[in-house]
């Protein structure tokens, strides 16, 4: 597999969930020779905070590794081989889904194309995310995740991949 597959973790109140699913899902990139660029990010006090800057992170880290990227929240579980995302150069946005179209879409993994059609979509992520901050909005960075995909499915090019990507092993 080509496509470096990124995330973050960071762990809350002395608990370490989010470190020892780190240490996890790396043993399993490499199991399965998967490139992945994983960091330790400061938490930011909460779950949910820590979740809002999950786009922020994409971003940086797309332009930082100046390539397409696989976001994979820390906690999913890796369990067959990820290279079909290695056939979406190009494509915009990667997304899986257990029913085949948007009413079925998972927020892990995802492709992100490292185009300036991607790099709005994740601009519009951000944007609402600090909106949800300084709103005090009970949600996370999924529920706009998922208006902002219907909102540029027009606009961008996405493809799907089924649910054998998205479902626990």
């Amino acid at each position: 597999m080509n496509t470096v597959l990124i995330s973050f973790y960071s762990d809350i109140e002395d608990k370490t969930y989010y470190s020892d699913n780190a240490n996890r899902i790396i043993k399993e990139c490499e199991s399965l020779s998967i490139p992945y660029h994983i960091k330790e990010k400061e938490s930011l006090g909460t779950y949910q905070l820590n979740c809002l800057s999950k786009p922020q992170f994409i971003l940086d880290t797309m332009e930082e590794l100046n390539r397409p990227v696989l976001w994979m929240d820390i906690d999913s579980k890796l369990h067959k081989s990820l290279d079909i995302f290695d056939h979406f150069e190009g494509t915009d946005l990667g997304l899986s889904t257990s029913n085949g179209n948007l009413s079925g879409m998972k927020a892990s993994p995802i492709y992100f194309g490292n185009t300036d059609k991607t790099k709005e979509f994740i601009g519009a992520w951000i944007k609402a995310t600090k909106d949800i901050v300084e709103n005090s909005v009970g949600v996370f960075d999924h529920e706009p995740l998922f208006g902002l995909v219907s909102m540029f499915a027009n606009k961008i090019d996405i493809k799907w991949v089924g649910g054998e990507y998205c479902t626990w092993p």
